[in-house]
């Protein structure tokens, strides 16, 4: 009755997602650490601990779903409960960093986006009064 199998294909899935997550957030440290701006760099390196935690979290629920399956419970109800609420609780804490982590970069965007724009603003008034000069000067010619 009692079947290993989904247990261990689940958690093994796990533990993958979240070994190639930890991998993905040391290439991403080396491209930060190049990053020119100092303010893009502490944003890059913040997103990328937020990001290692969630991968730690994960790989710590594809364990615990292996090693919780693995043992047998019909002795201890109370424990099986605060055990899966455990690694239920886990979860949702990585759904909460995962929407901390998309509102962090939504703002940051957010801010850099501005800037650009303000910056586009700034260079076509530049543009406008080169232009305009340009024009001032060939007429008094």
């Amino acid at each position: 009755m009692n079947n290993p199998i989904p247990a261990f294909v689940f958690g093994g899935v796990l533990l993958l997602i979240g070994a190639l997550m930890l991998r993905s957030q040391r290439h991403a440290r080396n491209v930060a650490e190049e990053s020119s701006s100092e303010t893009e760099r502490m944003f890059l390196l913040r997103r990328i601990r937020r990001r290692i935690q969630v991968a730690g979290m994960i790989l710590l629920i594809g364990m615990m779903i292996l090693i919780g399956d693995s043992i047998s419970w019909k002795e201890a109800p109370g424990t099986f409960a605060v055990y899966w609420m455990i690694v239920l609780g886990l979860a949702v804490w990585i759904g909460l960093l995962a929407m901390g982590d998309m509102a962090a970069t939504r703002a940051y965007m957010a801010r850099e986006l501005n800037q650009l724009h303000r910056s586009q603003l700034e260079l076509h008034r530049v543009a406008q009064r080169v232009r305009q000069e340009s024009r001032n000067t060939h007429s008094d010619s």
